[in-house]
């Protein structure tokens, strides 16, 4: 194997080492695509376009969005600047004609020579093809690789070839040319790889003790310093976002090396004295509300003793959850000298109902505080009459004046914001988010118990809110989709919930299934009510099998996620009568060209038409791939998952179902098909076209505070309120076919809402009143 200069060698190869930042003249110029949503997408040059489709490929992958998603355009010439080293490999065949199609890759890793064993298979089964692979060119961005002893040209990212093999590689070129030494530091540089640069300069300087080189090294180490810097910073960000304090911390104590820019050190100092201002608030809270437990009497102290253990707990371990909740007891500090009892009333009413519901009253704070307790007994009580006890006991508690115009509208309102601030009601303390990942059994009735699993991010408290992806394995096993998402997951702060959702041990392909769909739905259920998740930032993910399972399951329950993600995922059965469903589910389809039908069938007849419409529908096809996982892509399926929340009371939608269990729908729960609108999974078509789904359409109007549905195929339904959908101070009608299913003021009563949050466990998605067409 020889490695020799790339033939575009760029003509600035022996100039100083920072050269390679610099934009060679002649190279066509590249993009960075901005979307509105804030996510960047690079591309190698200006976008292609085809009417109102835009097309954006980066050398590995081409993705294609609406221009209206775009917000601008970044000239930005990283993607085409930068070392390449072409390598001669010895092989054996060297023609050929790639396969049409590819429906499964074994591949072993890459060793030091860049070279692996490689299988695939075709659609029309059989053995597979093997070959030996072997790389041939090395870029910044990119590794090329061809068969050795069987024709394949392909492509990966450098991510996903080890960098020992890189580094084995790049060593085989002339050690005694300080040229090729000096290109191999500047591609170490480029691709991000500052300890290996900094490693190879060290030996560059040791080989090559010149004056010249030693003050370009010198250069060149500055920068290094500037952009593991700017790196450093940008992490913090990141860091941030998940809410991981701690790490926070360590990153800011990394910049004080007085190469690293003003800027940047400026910016950190910034951020560490906000961070050191805001914590000695923190420490000062705990202080006065010490003293102000310490003037307390007697028989006050120990009734509120366990409810201030929990606030002094809170602002120990989550203080930048409690600081809000405290800011009408702060306030009142600052305008003035209030009572001792009327401070530690603010404290105790905030911290449980929020900054909104604080009071003077300490009979109201401690009617708070007993209302938190029996609504988290009721949602942890598998038993009928005790729950029935515990909504008598609500009733009876002293709660605020109501509004005449709709009793039970405040003391409503007030227990859904308690519910919201909770803890969530099956937390346990022993909870570690630093363990492996938890497992969880959920056996609801006479139903199968499911499985499933948990990964926790750093710095996990439960009184803190976040994202979550579930995420479907391919036919492996609840592990094995841990293992591929909980790295970026772990960094960005999100929880990973992994159902088994087959049986467990038994491997098989998705069936559609009520019962696999159970299984899942029930893992999100239970997982709400253990952790603090966002309802709101739920995404499904799934790959191969698991994608299959992921588009079907997601558009069957699109009121449960803010994002789907797709890859290598077909839209076969129900899917084609619910590709409506993305008007309000974001989605992410990720495919290899060599995937059999993905871009005749997969693109053009179920995507693109969705991109057109203006649907929030992303696509992403690989070059030379085939139906595979591309993990090299996880941060990317997070960037856009970052950038999406759930619509969860949507005040109009259309809806399709053709599945006994795909019978929830914003708020509209079907208790009832006409016949013949559901069909069996066995028997649907493999393209849906079997299917004569029943229908839904809702559309509301605030005016005439009216729920006005639409429906076909539907022989009884129930119909959730919510006061983010109507205004309960008024009279309002639900009407289902012209007809009026509901005129008036409904009874704002605890059962209803706590009994949908006892099942459910969403409570970012709270109903007050259900509406029977029983």
């Amino acid at each position: 194997m020889i490695v020799k200069p790339s033939r575009n060698r760029p003509p600035w190869f022996v100039a100083p080492l920072l050269a390679a930042l610099v934009l060679p003249t002649g190279v066509a110029r590249a993009d960075s695509v901005v979307m509105k949503t804030g996510q960047t997408f690079r591309t190698l040059g200006p976008p292609d376009r085809d009417n109102t489709l835009m097309f954006l490929w980066d050398g590995l992958k081409k993705v294609v969005v609406r221009d209206s998603k775009v917000d601008h355009v970044i000239p930005d010439g990283s993607l085409r600047t930068g070392e390449k080293f072409s390598l001669v490999q010895p092989m054996t065949v060297h023609g050929g004609v790639m396969p049409k199609d590819v429906v499964g890759v074994v591949a072993e890793p890459w060793n030091e020579k860049g070279r692996r064993q490689f299988q695939f298979f075709g659609s029309k089964g059989g053995k597979p093809a093997s070959m030996e692979q072997a790389i041939n060119e090395i870029g910044q961005n990119i590794v090329r690789y061809r068969g050795v002893d069987g024709f394949w040209k392909g492509q990966v990212a450098i991510s996903q070839v080890p960098r020992s093999s890189i580094m084995s590689l790049l060593h085989k070129v002339d050690q005694t040319d300080e040229s090729e030494r000096e290109r191999v530091a500047r591609f170490l540089m480029g691709a991000g790889w500052y300890a290996e640069a900094k490693e190879e300069l060290d030996r560059l300087v040791k080989d090559f003790p010149g004056d010249d080189l030693k003050a370009r090294v010198a250069s060149a180490r500055r920068f290094i310093i500037q952009a593991e810097a700017t790196q450093r910073r940008s992490e913090i960000d990141v860091r941030l976002r998940a809410q991981q304090f701690k790490a926070v911390d360590a990153l800011l104590t990394t910049f004080g090396d007085d190469e690293i820019s003003t800027d940047l050190q400026v910016q950190a100092r910034d951020i560490q004295r906000r961070i050191e201002d805001q914590r000695a608030a923190d420490l000062a809270a705990g202080s006065d509300l010490l003293r102000l437990e310490l003037r307390l009497s007697p028989q006050v102290k120990q009734q509120w003793k366990p409810r201030l253990a929990e606030v002094h707990r809170a602002l120990r371990e989550a203080p930048d959850v409690v600081r809000d909740r405290l800011a009408a007891w702060r306030k009142a500090r600052a305008e003035g000298s209030p009572s001792d009892e009327t401070q530690l009333a603010l404290i105790m009413s905030g911290y449980v109902a929020g900054l909104e519901n604080a009071t003077t009253g300490l009979g109201a704070a401690d009617a708070y505080w007993q209302a938190r307790d029996q609504i988290a007994a009721y949602l942890t009580s598998d038993d009928g009459v005790s729950r029935e006890e515990i909504l008598a006991r609500l009733d009876n508690l002293d709660w605020p004046d109501d509004d005449p115009e709709a009793p039970g509208l405040v003391r409503l309102a007030l227990a859904e914001r308690i519910v919201q601030l909770m803890p969530p009601p099956l937390h346990r303390d022993e909870t570690d988010a630093d363990a492996g990942p938890i497992h969880n059994v959920v056996e609801i009735d006479e139903s199968a118990p499911t499985d499933y699993l948990v990964k926790l991010p750093p710095e996990y408290h439960p009184l803190r809110s976040y994202p979550a992806v579930v995420v479907l394995h391919s036919g492996t096993g609840p592990e094995s989709a841990i293992a591929a998402w909980e790295a970026e997951a772990a960094r960005r702060g999100y929880v990973l919930i992994a159902p088994e959702y087959g049986f467990s041990g038994h491997p098989a392909p998705y069936g559609y299934t009520p019962s696999e769909h159970a299984a899942v739905e029930l893992a999100v259920r239970d997982a709400r009510k253990r952790y603090g998740i966002d309802g709101d930032r739920i995404f499904l993910a799934g790959q191969m099998e698991g994608g299959n399972m992921a588009w079907d399951f997601g558009l069957g329950h699109p009121d449960l996620f803010a994002g789907l993600i797709v890859v290598s995922g077909f839209p076969a059965k129900y899917v084609s009568k619910y590709l409506g469903h993305h008007e309000r589910l974001p989605l992410l389809c990720v495919f290899g060209d060599l995937a059999p039908a993905a871009n005749e069938v997969v693109f053009n007849s179920f995507v693109k038409p969705m991109i057109i419409k203006a649907r929030d529908v992303t696509y992403m096809e690989f070059n030379r791939r085939g139906l595979e996982e591309f993990p090299e892509e996880t941060s990317t399926y997070f960037d856009w998952m970052d950038r999406r929340h759930r619509d969860a009371v949507p005040r109009e939608f259309e809806a399709s179902t053709a599945r006994i269990c795909d019978d929830r729908w914003h708020g509209v729960v079907i208790k009832g098909f006409a016949d013949g609108r559901t069909t069996a999974a066995e028997a649907a078509d493999p393209l849906g076209r079997n299917l004569n789904p029943a229908t839904i359409k809702l559309r509301t109007s605030s005016l005439s505070n009216l729920v006005d549905l639409q429906v076909a195929g539907i022989t009884q339904l129930d119909v959730w309120l919510s006061p983010k959908l109507v205004d309960f101070k008024r009279k309002l009608e639900v009407r289902v076919n012209q007809k009026p299913l509901f005129k008036g003021r409904p009874q704002l009563q605890f059962q209803p809402m706590l009994e949908d949050l006892r099942l459910r466990g969403d409570r970012q998605q709270i109903y007050w009143v259900k509406i029977s067409s029983s």
